[in-house]
């Protein structure tokens, strides 16, 4: 009888460790979320991509995301232009093909080869998005469209890809100045937010009616780059903008810092 419950305990004892060992190969298998970044570029009138100093940085951040965030097969860049139609401003979207080889088994010398290529099949593609998206960047908006900017319209976007399982970075190539002449709308042109104070006291009113309509936003990774030298005034670079954005982020719950670049 001993010896039958010795035997039970041991096929029990095999059963849990067997069971472990399973959690363990499939939590070790689990694959990393694809990347979304999504560069929303500013095409209102207020923001002019042709002067040398924006050009040279708008470039240099485009060109940087990319190269940080292009690693693997499925990951996506989406290019939306930022003015009175932002929600219907896709202009080019491209995702990562490039797959790496199985290495299990292959030697160290097969391994590295495989490496090398798919490290340039990547290089490869990052080449073709960045001139797609720098092409989109120069390019003109000859609309009547570029007479307000719809930013707000960008955060739906962001949520609806969050909901889809990828890791979002958003990219606000813009001044951020809000500008929509409808009820119910900011028009930071006509009335900018004076001081902090003010800024945070609309962020608080607007989140109000935001907060319902995005529910997977506190993911997301926030970037914000201004058009704006280090020398601009505040009258032209107003700091109680930033202010409202900053807050409006933290009132919708994004857990991430936005990061002015």
């Amino acid at each position: 009888m001993k010896k039958q419950k010795a035997y039970f305990f041991l096929l029990l004892l095999a059963g849990f460790l067997g069971s472990c060992s399973s959690k363990d190969k499939y939590e070790d298998s689990k694959v990393e979320p694809n990347t979304c970044s999504m560069i929303f570029i500013d095409k209102s009138v207020s923001v002019d991509v042709n002067k040398a100093f924006v050009n040279e940085k708008y470039t240099t951040i485009i060109n940087q995301l990319i190269d940080d965030n292009v690693k693997m097969k499925g990951d996506k860049i989406e290019v939306y232009f930022v003015h009175e139609n932002t929600a219907k401003g896709k202009a080019a979207e491209m995702v990562c093909r490039s797959e790496m080889e199985k290495i299990e088994g292959a030697s160290s010398t097969d391994s590295e080869a495989i490496a090398t290529e798919y490290n340039r099949s990547l290089q490869r593609e990052r080449s073709i998005y960045k001139k797609m998206v720098l092409t989109q960047l120069a390019s003109q908006n000859t609309s009547s469209s570029k007479n307000s900017t719809d930013i707000t319209a960008a955060l739906p976007l962001i949520d609806q890809q969050i909901a889809k399982g990828y890791n979002v970075k958003a990219y606000f190539l813009s001044d951020m100045v809000e500008s929509m002449q409808k009820p119910n709308r900011r028009d930071f042109h006509r009335n900018p937010p004076t001081d902090d104070a003010a800024a945070v006291g609309w962020a608080r009113e607007d989140v109000v009616a935001l907060k319902p309509l995005l529910p997977n936003i506190t993911t997301a990774t926030i970037y914000i780059a201004k058009p704006f030298e280090p020398t601009a005034s505040s009258r032209k670079n107003n700091p109680a903008v930033s202010s409202y954005w900053q807050r409006l982020f933290m009132e919708l719950g994004v857990t991430n810092e936005v990061i002015e670049l």
